[in-house]
Order: C-alpha cells, then structure tokens, then sequence
C-alpha cells in the first residue's frame, strides 16, 4: 500500500452525498479492519461497528463539533478496551482505516465527542468498550460551496458557506527542530530533499488532520530519534490530544516505514533534555 498516495488523497468531507456506502464496500473496509489494519498498540482489543441511515440524527446534541453534525453519511464507531494510550491507539487505527477509503473513492469526517457512555446509549450499542472514535465517511457531494468552520474561539464557532476552502497545515519548517525544541539549523540537511524517505514521513506529517485543524505537535530530532513533542492547546481537550497524535503517527510511520523498514513507536517520555518549554512534553519517539 502506497501511504504516501494515499495520505496526498485523502479527502476530508464535509458535504455528503445521499448515496449509502455499498455493503461489499462496507465488507472490504471490514475485512482489512479485521486482517491488516496498523495498530499503534497491539495488545488493546478494539472492536468496529458501521451504523447507517437515520445516524445523524440519533447524534445531535451527542456528537459533532460543539453540536454542529456535518454531513449526512454513514458513521464508524471504534470501541476499545480501557487500556493506557487506547486513544493514541484509535487514532492510529481509525487513520488506517480512513486513509484505505481512498481506494475505494470515500471520504470522511472526524467527530468529537465528550461523553462515549452517550453515545452507546444514542446508538443502543451494548459493549463493556469504552468509545475512542467517530467517523462520518461517504461519497463527497460535489458543489462549488463548501462548509467553512469559522474558529474564532472554543466558543464561537460559525459555520459559513465558502466558495474556496482553506485548511491551514504547518509546513514541514514550522514543526521540525534539531536537537531542541526551537533550532531549526541543520534540520534540513537532516531531513534531506523531497527525495529523502525522512523528507516524505515529515511531508506525510505535516498533512495529518488535527482538532480544528490546531496542529498541536511538532517533532525534535535527536541523532536516529524522532521525538513526537505535544504541545498544550487551549482549542485541543486531553481526548481530542490524543487523537492527533496517533494520527500524526500513523502518517510519519506509514511513509517512513516503506521506505528505511517497520518503524515502531515508543510510548511515553523521553529521556534526554529538549530544551522543551513548559507547554511542550515528549509524548513518543521511534529511531529509524
């Protein structure tokens, strides 16, 4: 699988079509789930369940952004035993599964949520897993407008319809740094041109969707380590945090690791001083 392709075409949907997701597609997307699907943290049980018709209503009030349900699609839910890092896990793990949608010409949509017990009770879904994600995914409506999310602050979010469409993605420059946290000297004879598979993991990086799109993370490089450096958001909740970060891990290991080999992720802090301020700490880090 082409990871690299497959992240340069991924869409993020706000307006879909009426047309439900066929059941053979449902089943392969399933069955990848099932057999191949990337996981950050392999021994946490998760479980995938597809809801249809009639889903966006049953989540008002329960699910969106501040309440907001775009799109009328089909939805995913991820359960998850309740483990440490089950959430970075499900932002790995529900990334793969979107990313693959591409080849079948899906687009998709995160969801936020804040209580996952009302959210089983909205959806009859009886499990002792907690829920740890939410997509809406479906074929793209196409139209010349787009929904716009006017962020002027957690508390005022306007939707707006907009001709153009702008999602404001850090360039590789504005979250990369070389042995600490701020030095951008060296870093891009360390990272090489667009050739360079570290170049490309980085490129990959830099598309992940985030919360609001607030891109809460960057990445110091310490010798053969990449260190992953979360960064306080006042937009970004604990959950929603950490969400962004298994995304933004998958993107750098699935393009890292078809070019230099498997890459695995350590969770947790790292031990070298990074000169990191007090809103930034070392949350993982992988050695290629």
């Amino acid at each position: 699988m082409d990871y690299s392709a497959m992240i340069q075409n991924r869409k993020s949907v706000r307006e879909f079509q009426d047309t439900k997701v066929p059941e053979c597609t449902l089943d392969k997307i399933k069955q990848y789930y099932d057999s191949d699907s990337k996981k950050l943290v392999p021994s946490i049980h998760t479980e995938l369940r597809f809801f249809g018709c009639g889903t966006r209503e049953k989540l008002m009030g329960a699910a969106g952004y501040h309440d907001f349900m775009i799109g009328n699609a089909d939805y995913f839910i991820l359960l998850s035993d309740n483990a440490d890092f089950m959430i970075e896990n499900a932002g790995f793990l529900a990334e793969d599964l979107i990313l693959h949608m591409t080849e079948w010409n899906l687009g998709s949509c995160w969801l936020t949520f804040e209580d996952g017990e009302k959210i089983k009770k909205a959806l009859a879904i009886e499990s002792d897993k907690c829920v740890v994600a939410i997509v809406a995914f479906g074929f793209e409506k196409k139209s010349s407008k787009r929904i716009y999310l006017n962020i002027k602050s957690m508390s005022k979010i306007d939707i707006d319809i907009k001709r153009g469409y702008y999602s404001p993605h850090l360039g590789i420059n504005g979250m990369v740094f070389s042995g600490k946290w701020g030095n951008q000297a060296g870093v891009d004879e360390e990272i090489g041109d667009m050739d360079s598979p570290l170049w490309q993991a980085f490129y990959a990086a830099s598309l992940s969707p985030s919360y609001l799109n607030c891109q809460p993370y960057g990445f110091v490089l310490d010798g053969d380590a990449v260190v992953l450096i979360s960064k306080s958001d006042a937009c970004t909740d604990e959950k929603d945090q950490k969400l962004n970060l298994g995304i933004v891990m998958l993107h750098f290991s699935g393009v890292a690791a078809q070019m230099t080999g498997k890459i695995t992720w350590n969770l947790g802090s790292y031990e070298k001083d990074l000169g990191l301020p007090p809103m930034c700490k070392a949350v993982a880090y992988c050695r290629l």
